[in-house]
C-alpha cells in the first residue's frame, strides 16, 4: 500500500534545515565553542519556556576562580556528571534516598592536596580529580562537598537530561567526559532558581552562551544499523534500517536520489519494500518499510518526515534529498 493523491497527507516535503533547526545548530555550536576555551556555558530545559538552567564547565579544566563564580550564582551546590561505568570505577554507589531521576552519588573529597574540602579551592581540585583518568577509588575520601551526578551516557539526544547532555557538550569540546553543573538562583527573587527573562539576562551579564536540551537534537544523526548496497534490475540501491521513537523502519533509496528535488517517497509494508524495490522500475525513488500495516503506522512516518531532528528526516538528509513527495 502507498498513500495515494487523494490522501490530505499527501504532500511535498522540503528537507532543508528549518530556521529553528538552524538556530538550535548555532547555540550547540556556540556553547562547544565556548567550553572548548574551559569558560562556561549556561544549559536550560527549554529556551523560550525554561524553567531553570545550570551553569556547566568542563570538570577537567575548573580553576578556583570558576569554582567560586559557581557557587556564588547558584545555591552552592556543585555536581560533576560522570558516565554510568566512570562511576562504577570509582566506586560511586548512587545515593539512598535520591530523587527519582537525579541518580546522585555519593559525596566525595579529594584525599590529598585539600583542607577541609568546603573551599572553592578544595572543591576545584576534587572536580579536577573525578574527571582525571588517573583518579582511583583511593582518590577519594567519603562522604565530602561534590556530588558526582551517575549520567547514562547511552541515552539518544531525545532522552538527554541535564547530565547527559552537559557530558555531551563538553565532550564535543574535546574535554573527558565530566561536567560541573549547578542552577543558577534568581536575581529578582534570590530565594528561587533563576528561570525565563531572569536566566537569559544572567547569561547576558556574565557573556554565557545558552543552549537548551532539545538544541542537541540538531546534531542528530542516524544511528548504526543495516546499511548494505544492492544491485536491482532499476540500478543500484541502498538498503537501511533505523529506529525513530521506538519504532522500526527499513529504507531503500532505488537509483541516485542525492541532490533532487520532489523524490517520490513510497510508505509500504516493510516485507513488500524489497518486492518494489525489485521491480525494473527506472524512477529513482525512495521506499520506506513499515513495521506494521495499521494506518497509525502511515501517518507516524508520515509525522517523522515533518518533524524537526526526526531520524527518518535524517536518514534523506544523509542520502542528499533537496525535497521529498509522496505520490
Amino acid at each position: 500500500m502507498t498513500i495515494t493523491d487523494d490522501n490530505p497527507l499527501a504532500q511535498n516535503i522540503s528537507l532543508a534545515p528549518t530556521l529553528a533547526e538552524i538556530r538550535a545548530k548555532e547555540r550547540v555550536m556556540a556553547a562547544i565553542s565556548q567550553l572548548s576555551r574551559g569558560e562556561a556555558i549556561i544549559l536550560t530545559d527549554g529556551i523560550d519556556s525554561s524553567t531553570s538552567g545550570e551553569i556547566v564547565f568542563p570538570a577537567a579544566r575548573i580553576r578556583t576562580t570558576d569554582a567560586a563564580f559557581a557557587i556564588r550564582h547558584s545555591s552552592g551546590f556543585l555536581q560533576v556528571a560522570l558516565p554510568s561505568d566512570r562511576c562504577d570505577a570509582l566506586l560511586l554507589p548512587t545515593q539512598q534516598g535520591a530523587a527519582p531521576g537525579t541518580a546522585q552519588c555519593v559525596t566525595v573529597d579529594a584525599t590529598t592536596g585539600i583542607t577541609t574540602g568546603i573551599s572553592a579551592a578544595d572543591r576545584a581540585r576534587t572536580i579536577r580529580l573525578l574527571a582525571s583518568p588517573d583518579a582511583s577509588p583511593a582518590s577519594f575520601s567519603r562522604p565530602g562537598h561534590v556530588v558526582p551526578l551517575r549520567a547514562d551516557a547511552a541515552l539518544p539526544t531525545s532522552d538527554f537530561g541535564h547530565p547527559e547532555a552537559a557530558i555531551h557538550l563538553v565532550a564535543a569540546a574535546g574535554f573527558p567526559p565530566a561536567a560541573v553543573l549547578t542552577t543558577v538562583v534568581g536575581t529578582t527573587h534570590p530565594t528561587d532558581v533563576a528561570s525565563g527573562n531572569d536566566l537569559h539576562e544572567f547569561a547576558r551579564t556574565h557573556q554565557l552562551p545558552v543552549v537548551g536540551l532539545r538544541d542537541l537534537d540538531s546534531e542528530k544523526t542516524p544511528l548504526p544499523g543495516l546499511h548494505v548496497s544492492v544491485d536491482l534490475p532499476s540500478g543500484r540501491a541502498s538498503l537501511e534500517s533505523f529506529t525513530d521513537l521506538g519504532h522500526n523502519y527499513l529504507v531503500v533509496a532505488v537509483g541516485e536520489v542525492s541532490g533532487r528535488e520532489d523524490v517520490p517517497v513510497h510508505l509500504l509494508p516493510a516485507d513488500q519494500v524489497l518486492i518494489d524495490a525489485g521491480s525494473p522500475r527506472a524512477e529513482p525513488r525512495i521506499l520506506i518499510g513499515l513495521p506494521q500495516t495499521a494506518e497509525d503506522e502511515y501517518s507516524r512516518a508520515i509525522d517523522g518526515l515533518h518533524r524537526q531532528h526526526s531520524m527518518i528526516r535524517a536518514i534523506l538528509r544523509r542520502l542528499g534529498c533537496l525535497s521529498v513527495v509522496c505520490p
